[in-house]
Order: C-alpha cells, then sequence, then structure tokens
C-alpha cells in the first residue's frame, strides 16, 4: 500500500511542475510575436531593453545592442519555462515505468524534493504567489512520497 501512495504522490508532484512550465514556455513563445505576458508593465520600458545588449556578450568581444537585452530576457524564459517541464516529465517517465527506480536510486527523491524546495525559495524572493504555490505543491507531493516510500 506504501509503495502505491508514495508512486501516486510523487506523479502527483511532477504534474505541477509540468504544467507551469509548458505555460511558462508557451506563454513567453507568444511574446516573441505578440508582446502580453512577459512584456514590462511600464511600455516605456521594451524599447529601451530592445536596443541594449549584455555585458556579457561584451566580455567577450561581442559589440552592440545584439542579442538584445529583450531577446535574452524572451530566451531565458522559454528555456526555463522547458527546463521546468522536462524535469517533471522526466519524474514521470521514471515514475510510471518503474518506480522502483525512484526507491533504488538513493538520489532520486533528495534531488526532487531539493529542486522543488530552490524554486519554492526562488519563487517567494523574485517572482509572486502562482510559482510559489505550484512549487510548494510539488515539494509537498514530493516530500510525503519520500516519506512514505522510506
Amino acid at each position: 500500500m506504501n509503495e502505491s501512495a508514495a508512486q501516486a504522490w510523487f506523479v502527483a508532484g511532477t504534474i505541477p511542475l509540468m504544467v507551469a512550465g509548458a505555460l511558462h514556455a508557451i506563454g513567453t513563445v507568444v511574446d516573441t510575436v505578440r508582446p502580453t505576458f512577459f512584456t514590462p508593465v511600464d511600455a516605456s520600458v521594451k524599447p529601451v531593453t530592445e536596443g541594449t545588449g549584455i555585458e556579457l556578450v561584451r566580455m567577450f568581444g561581442g559589440k552592440g545592442a545584439r542579442p538584445s537585452m529583450w531577446r535574452v530576457w524572451l530566451g531565458i524564459h522559454i528555456s526555463h519555462g522547458l527546463g521546468v517541464f522536462t524535469v517533471g516529465l522526466l519524474c514521470l517517465l521514471i515514475a510510471t515505468h518503474d518506480f522502483s527506480l525512484v526507491t533504488e536510486i538513493d538520489a532520486i527523491r533528495p534531488l526532487t524534493i531539493a529542486f522543488a524546495a530552490v524554486y519554492l525559495v526562488l519563487s517567494l524572493r523574485f517572482w509572486f504567489y502562482g510559482p510559489a504555490l505550484v512549487t510548494s505543491i510539488a515539494l509537498t507531493c514530493f516530500t510525503v512520497a519520500a516519506g512514505l516510500s522510506a
């Protein structure tokens, strides 16, 4: 009973990560065509970000405003969403294919808990209530799964 309950909790922890990651990436792709979700509230900021680059590029010999800060912003958001989605998907595939891998590979449970915890801290520090709620749910599910499968 505990193993099937642990598997259910573990799988449940992957779902908010996959949904939020996919929505984040899709929303950002929309922004590449029609700025909607991650565009600055102050309309005067976006043209400035389109006209300036980032120091990191200049440090390695790049010149000018390419890639623009706006393009870097969108790229980071797309890759962030894809990364969160991929972590959730990989955990889901492992858990549904052979849950014994989750219990036999000692690092999986602590890593999923650490991943969700770090994202919760980032959410509370830098973002807003939506990501904090998503990561709290994932963290709770992964922690309960770890306790049931210990």
